[in-house]
């Protein structure tokens, strides 16, 4: 007996052998069919689809021979089938010199005739035959040659369609996977999240069974994420998932819904459980501790703790009770849970900026925004052009105007400041390209939020807005950035700043004062402005400890070679103070009322700093 040689390909066959994942699965009707007639149309009593392993021929079909599923690749008549191109026949095996001794022929199989063709990949990779067997000797016709050729053609094509179906279910499998689930914690993400949370709403209307829904809100989160930066907040975010998984049932649905927020559906809980399970999982946060290199953190879970019950007809209106909650939770005390309640004032008050948030965003939708502005006057020698701030407005259906303080708490809250801050800047970016008088405007300041100053995405919003832009009109503009803002988000905050102020734009430090911070930090931020903080400059001329804070400032300014704006200049003796203090600039209802940006040009705006010079 003459034991087949291995084919050159081997190792690459073997692993398109492996890649078509059939070894050892279960019987399948198309490959039946296809051994089945290969054995009627040559007329043999036995056919198989054999696939040849590394050490066995296994087959994936069998008629003819009943119980048997492999034998050793060294006896394999298939094994010396896949060494050619055509098909292989032996009319009568014993007489054979490679199959005469084989125990396949000598023993009680007794196989006298065999005829098989190589099953070959489009890859050109031989991974088996189609054989047909007879223990009796015998020659097939050149049809019956061509069929079975032609048999192992179909075999080959259904063993890659057969995987290409199985590819499409796993990757079908994949997408669904990553559409409903977080990547960051492998967590369920908000949209599937809501859609299991219809699901036990519409649950409750049929059983009226009780269950429970909790949202969390990590405490310090921000803390660590600003001072640590975003990849070690991504890892916090990582163990405090696996903290509140171990906490929770495998029934229960736990969902990572964006930023540091939370939620978990308790099904079929009462509400006295539901609240031991939130409160073992502020009890784990309490003795949790996150530590990266040399430091420790300590963070908390602010919980909204809502009863799922008929009360609640839509997803929407069952999450903003939860979110309600936790923000009392959180306004509380932090790491504590909060139960929902109809008569809760605190939660009135959060639906309240629910309801700011819902206005925002149909005000952004529907463009009802507008800018106004207020004049800077400089207090010194006058150059030409006006100075002056960009304030924004919120435009009701009934035409009124609503000032900032009324809705940019509830855009902060929902994060949707960074939204309002790209308005703004894309419209006082119009506004000043759109100027027939190119040289009337010096100066256009624009206020950008806390949140716009620590995403990274806005920045390069900005920055891509600033270059279309081009170099005339970014010489124009002036960025205000508060004090708590810039000393809050530090890192990203220089970087920003130095970029823009690259691209020829000017960077103000707003509500100077008001964060009550080092002076040390106007190393790392080049800032060309200095805004003194309103609660200073009112009462500079009455209060000694306001006219030393702004002497402290002013000489602060000097020394770094920044220009000093004094805000809420409300009366002619506190004009008259600041510019004997050297304040550069001016701004105040004293100096010149807000007005629609429109008519900023308007000569009649500069009649309150004419008459108190």
């Amino acid at each position: 007996m003459l034991i087949a040689q291995k084919p050159d390909n081997e190792q690459s066959r073997l692993a398109s052998l492996r890649a078509l994942d059939v070894l050892d699965s279960a019987p399948e009707a198309q490959f039946n069919t296809l051994v089945r007639s290969a054995s009627l149309l040559t007329g043999t009593p036995v056919s198989l689809l054999s696939l040849i392993d590394t050490g066995r021929q296994w087959f994936k079909a069998n008629t003819g021979l009943p119980g048997v599923t492999e034998t050793s690749r060294d006896v394999a008549f298939c094994a010396h089938t896949i060494l050619q191109d055509g098909v292989l026949e032996v009319p009568d095996a014993r007489c054979d010199p490679r199959f005469a001794g084989n125990p396949l022929v000598t023993g009680s199989a007794a196989i006298r005739f065999y005829a098989g063709a190589p099953i070959c990949l489009e890859d050109g990779s031989r991974v088996g035959a189609l054989c047909v067997l007879d223990r009796t000797p015998r020659k097939l016709g050149p049809e019956q040659v061509d069929i079975l050729w032609h048999l192992a053609q179909a075999a080959a094509a259904a063993l890659e369609g057969r995987r290409a179906i199985q590819q499409v279910r796993e990757t079908s499998g994949e997408m669904h996977y990553h559409a409903t689930h977080d990547a960051l914690t492998g967590l369920v993400n908000r949209s599937e999240f809501e859609v299991r949370l219809r699901r036990v709403l519409q649950k409750v209307g049929e059983d009226r069974s009780e269950h429970a829904l909790l949202y969390l809100d990590i405490d310090q989160f921000k803390l660590v994420n600003d001072s640590c930066g975003h990849a070690i907040g991504d890892q916090l975010l990582q163990e405090v998932g696996k903290l509140f998984a171990a906490t929770i049932r495998a029934r229960d649905t736990l969902a990572r819904l964006g930023g540091d927020e939370f939620a978990i559906i308790l099904e079929h809980c009462p509400v006295e459980q539901a609240q031991r399970v939130a409160q073992q999982i502020c009890d784990a946060m309490s003795n949790f501790r996150f530590s990266h290199d040399d430091r420790s953190f300590r963070v908390g879970a602010s919980i909204g703790l809502v009863l799922v019950d008929d009360r609640w007809t839509t997803t929407a209106a069952i999450m903003q009770a939860a979110d309600a909650s936790c923000y009392a939770a959180k306004e509380a005390g932090r790491n504590r849970v909060h139960l929902w309640l109809d008569t809760d004032t605190a939660i009135r008050v959060r639906a309240g900026e629910m309801q700011w948030a819902m206005r925002i965003e149909h005000a952004l939708d529907q463009n009802q925004f507008v800018l106004h502005a207020q004049r800077i006057e400089e207090l010194g020698k006058k150059s030409q052009g006006i100075r002056a701030e960009a304030l924004l407005r919120m435009m009701q259906d009934d035409g009124d105007l609503v000032p900032p303080g009324a809705f940019l708490p509830a855009a902060e809250r929902f994060h949707l400041a960074s939204r309002i801050d790209r308005w703004v800047l894309q419209h006082a970016l119009a506004w000043l390209q759109a100027l027939p008088d190119v040289g009337a405007i010096r100066t256009l300041s624009i206020n950008l939020s806390g949140q716009s100053i620590g995403d990274r995405a806005f920045h390069r919003h900005a920055i891509e807005s600033f270059r279309d832009a081009g170099p005339r009109i970014c010489g124009q503009v002036c960025v205000e950035i508060t004090e708590t803002a810039a000393v809050t988000n530090m890192a990203d905050a220089a970087v920003f700043i130095k970029q823009i102020r690259a691209l020829g734009v000017q960077v103000a430090l707003d509500d100077f004062g008001a964060g009550a911070s080092s002076f040390g930090y106007l190393k790392t931020l080049p800032v060309d402005y200095l805004k003194i903080d309103g609660q200073f400059v009112r009462d500079v001329v009455d209060d000694p400890m306001d006219e030393a804070a702004v002497r402290c400032f002013a000489e602060v300014a000097r020394i770094v070679g920044v220009k000093t704006v004094a805000e809420f200049v409300d009366r002619p003796e506190v004009l008259a103070k600041l510019r004997a203090m050297g304040i550069d600039y001016g701004q105040g209802f004293l100096l010149h009322r807000p007005a629609p940006l429109a008519d900023l040009l308007l000569s009649g705006g500069a009649k309150g700093v004419a008459a108190c010079a």
